[in-house]
């Protein structure tokens, strides 16, 4: 047999031709296209060297090029994509590693003074006698007048084992003094309470998806079954999020394993799927989880998962819709670029992102619910209608009280802490059970005429008495006797968490649970 080398030599030269012209007309392409980024930056360049030079002011290059920065990942419309200073970024880390150096206590502003919000129990500062409501003049003798919380937080902060000194200025003492205090490490709590609603319902709140999250959940966990719980209240109220790893471990409390828990989907990359991998023995427990526009990211994809296969029933209001994934890049001056790369979606499909507006980059509200065919979603268990289009939609909606003009206004000026520091400065030998009666509500209505200068009528005051009692109360209380305190007298009197126990007390299994909502 013969080979006709030319027309094999032909046959192989045209395809190798044709694809070195299509290789030859994509890389044009991309030379052109980076030709058009490199002639935009010159022009950047020029406009930043002629401000530089000759604006009628002094000018800040650092702030014109974090400006110019900003203003680029404005136009994306995106919230979650930011540039972050080294302050920033290393805010983010301590909120995710669950941890720093400092002397553990909760620092804001009042009246334009630095202030003591709350110890945490079993920190420095808590050791040290620090108070809530104390004015905090000075820190190691630098006067903290006209700084802002972040300023003086970073001065207090520090390596630990080294000494801080604070100047505090307290009500009913005429005289400022001095407080050295050792910084140690400070571990924020995942898991701030967990606790017996009744003698068969445990309540367990997750704050954050921080580093540690799973082993405190795990923790409060046992200790519920162990002291009886055949049931239990989840509570993602508030709970903005934190780390992806994290959120899947939580499912997995909760979930068998190989079951999808969430998939991630993006431009450059592939879909990934996170399946649960551990087996707990916790069993079918009936469960609740409470939601609220708080819940976000990690805290919706838990209940997303939770929801769509059919092992929680979610009561609440919308989550708040964050569900993208970001990819946290360092930068040479400290700082970071967040920048998302991808999307969230639960097991049946539905996109936790909520869309934003096109002309600005807050979300958009959805008040209600989309029951059109394009957003219903069926659950992969008992085979229920769930509903898409951003957050998650709970299988209960029950809206929170409505505060008064009057409790809104106390609240925002912080005049419930005020009030909480000068009356256990003027009060003391409170009981924990103590009770606030007409009594203690007249003189906190004289007090926020006399002392805050409030303008309001008797009618007024006594329309809302019975919410500005109970937030009184709580003020108190985490004044006085902790945070743990607090939160146990919070879970008695919480309309939602209420609502979840009255749900919760006739049923025996999530079954059951599911077919009490028909």
């Amino acid at each position: 047999m013969k080979i006709n080398k030319k027309g094999t030599a032909q046959r192989i030269l045209i395809p190798l031709l044709l694809v070195s012209i299509l290789c030859g007309i994509f890389i044009v392409q991309r030379l052109w296209a980076r030709g058009d980024t490199y002639t935009s930056l010159r022009i950047f360049n020029k406009i930043l060297k002629d401000v530089e030079e000759n604006y009628v002011d002094e000018v800040d290059t650092d702030s014109l090029i974090r400006g110019a920065i900003n203003g680029m990942l404005g136009s994306l419309k995106d919230p979650h994509t930011q540039y972050l200073t080294k302050e920033e970024y290393e805010q983010l880390r301590v909120t995710t590693e669950g941890e720093f150096g400092g002397i553990g206590a909760q620092i804001g502003t009042r009246e334009d003074k630095i202030v003591i919000i709350s110890p945490l129990e079993g920190t420095p500062a808590y050791r040290a006698g620090l108070l809530p409501g104390d004015h905090i003049i000075m820190v190691d003798s630098i006067p903290t007048k006209g700084k802002s919380v972040d300023v003086v937080v970073k001065q207090i902060r520090g390596t630990p084992g080294t000494k801080v000194l604070l100047t505090i200025q307290r009500e009913g003492i005429p005289e400022p003094f001095n407080v050295e205090i050792t910084r140690a490490i400070i571990k924020l709590e995942a898991v701030p309470y967990y606790g017996m609603v009744t003698k068969e319902i445990g309540y367990i709140y997750l704050a954050s998806f921080s580093k540690t999250a799973d082993t405190e959940f795990k923790t409060g966990l046992d200790s519920l079954f162990h002291w009886g719980a055949k049931k239990i209240i989840f509570d993602l109220r508030g709970n903005s999020g934190g780390l992806l790893q994290e959120g899947i471990a939580i499912a997995e409390f909760f979930l068998t394993q190989n079951k999808d828990i969430v998939t991630t989907k993006g431009r450059i990359e592939p879909p990934r799927t996170f399946k649960s991998q551990k087996s707990y023995q916790y069993g079918d427990f009936p469960m609740v989880t409470l939601v609220d526009g708080g819940s976000a990211s990690a805290s919706e994809i838990v209940a997303g998962a939770l929801q769509d296969w059919d092992r929680s029933l979610i009561i609440g209001t919308n989550t708040f819709g964050k569900g993208s994934v970001q990819n946290v890049i360092p930068l040479e001056d400290g700082g970071a670029l967040k920048l998302t790369t991808a999307r969230w979606y639960t097991p049946s499909g539905r996109c936790i992102d909520k869309p934003f507006a096109l002309e600005e980059t807050s979300t958009v509200s959805i008040s209600k619910i989309d029951t059109s065919k394009k957003n219903v979603y069926i659950t992969l268990n008992l085979k229920r209608k769930v509903y898409g289009n951003g957050g998650i939609t709970p299988d209960i909606v029950i809206e929170p009280r409505k505060l008064t003009k009057l409790e809104t206004d106390i609240w925002i000026k912080g005049y419930y802490f005020d009030f909480a520091v000068h009356y256990t400065n003027t009060h003391k030998d409170i009981p924990k059970d103590f009770i606030v009666d007409d009594k203690m509500l007249d003189y906190f209505a004289t007090y926020l005429k006399e002392k805050k200068k409030m303008d309001f009528t008797p009618a007024q005051f006594d329309s809302a008495k019975t919410g500005i009692a109970e937030r009184i109360k709580q003020e108190i209380t985490l004044n006085l006797f902790g945070r743990k305190e607090y939160y146990r007298l919070r879970v008695q009197t919480d309309p939602l968490i209420q609502k979840a126990v009255e749900l919760l007390k006739e049923v025996n299994s999530q079954k059951e649970l599911f077919r009490a909502l028909k």
